[in-house]
C-alpha cells in the first residue's frame, strides 16, 4: 500500500516529462503577426505577446518547473536525512551543532532565503538548485532525526550493537524501516511547495534564463496583457494549480494510516 503514492507520483512526473514529445510547435518560435492571437485549433490557447504557441510553452515548461521542483526536494531529502541521521547517531555536541545549524535555517523564511541565495548566484537551474534543497532540506533534518534518536534507544538497537553489528547494517535494517514511511509524504507535500517557490522566484526574474519556457516566467510576461489576452496568465496558473494540488493528495495518501484506520 505504501508504494502506490510513490508509483502514482513517478507516473505524473513521467507524463510531464513526455508531454512535449507530442507538441508540434516550437515553444520559443516568434510570430509577432500573431501576437496576442487568441484560442483557435491551429494555437489552442493563443499566442502571446511575441506571437509564441502558450500550449507549447506550458507543457514545455511543465518538465522544468516540476523537474526542478522534484530535483531540488530530492537533494533537500538526501541532504537533510543524512543530516538528522547524522545528529541522532552522534548525540553530544555534534548533535547540538547540526540541530542549530538547522534552526538557524528555519529562522529565515524559505522564500526569503531562496531569494537571497538565488540573487547572490544568479539566475539559473544550478543556483535554485542550491538554493531550494537549504531551504527543505531542514523539515527533513528534523523529522530523521526525532525518529532515529526514538529508534535508537530501543531494544532491538542495543541488541544489534551489543551482537557486533555495525552502524551501516543498524542504519539498514533497524533504522531506515520507520524513516522511510514518513519521509514519503514529506517529500510530495514540499514537492508542492517547491514548485510554487520556483514559480515565485521565476515571476521575479530569478528563474531560469529566458527565453526558456518556465511558468512563473510565463505569468510575469502575461501580466501585462492579462485583459487583453486573459488566457496567457490563465493558463500556467491553472497548470500551478494541477500539479501542487496532485502532489498534495499524493502526499495525503501517503500519509501513514492511524490503528483507526484514518490518516
Amino acid at each position: 500500500m505504501r508504494r502506490r503514492p510513490l508509483i502514482l507520483l513517478g507516473g505524473v512526473l513521467a507524463l510531464l516529462a513526455l508531454l512535449p514529445l507530442i507538441v508540434t510547435h516550437d515553444p520559443i518560435a516568434q510570430d509577432l503577426a500573431g501576437a496576442l492571437g487568441e484560442p483557435s485549433t491551429q494555437h489552442w490557447l493563443g499566442q502571446d505577446h511575441l506571437g509564441r504557441d502558450v500550449l507549447a510553452r506550458l507543457i514545455h515548461g511543465a518538465p522544468r518547473s516540476v523537474g526542478l521542483a522534484a530535483a531540488c526536494i530530492g537533494f533537500a531529502a538526501l541532504v537533510g536525512t543524512l543530516l538528522g541521521l547524522c545528529a541522532a547517531w552522534w548525540g553530544g555536541w555534534g548533535e547540538s551543532l547540526i540541530m542549530r545549524g538547522v534552526d538557524l535555517l528555519l529562522a529565515f523564511p524559505g522564500i526569503l532565503l531562496a531569494l537571497l541565495l538565488v540573487g547572490l548566484l544568479g539566475g539559473g537551474a544550478v543556483p535554485l538548485v542550491i538554493g531550494l534543497t537549504l531551504t527543505q532540506a531542514p523539515p527533513f533534518a528534523r523529522l530523521s532525526r526525532a525518529i532515529v534518536a526514538g529508534e535508537l534507544l530501543s531494544t532491538h538497537v542495543e541488541a544489534a550493537r551489543l551482537a557486533g553489528f555495525g552502524a551501516g547494517a543498524i542504519f539498514r535494517h533497524h533504522l531506515l524501516p520507520p524513516l522511510l514511511p514518513l519521509l514519503l509524504p514529506q517529500l510530495t507535500l514540499g514537492l508542492g511547495t517547491t514548485i510554487m517557490t520556483i514559480a515565485g522566484l521565476g515571476f521575479l526574474g530569478l528563474g531560469l534564463t529566458p527565453p526558456t519556457p518556465e511558468w512563473g516566467a510565463m505569468i510575469a510576461e502575461a501580466l501585462p496583457y492579462l485583459t487583453e489576452a486573459p488566457w496567457q496568465t490563465a493558463a500556467p496558473c491553472i497548470g500551478l494549480f494541477i500539479v501542487t494540488l496532485s502532489a498534495t493528495l499524493i502526499g495525503r495518501a501517503a500519509l501513514p494510516k492511524s490503528r483507526d484506520g484514518e490518516a
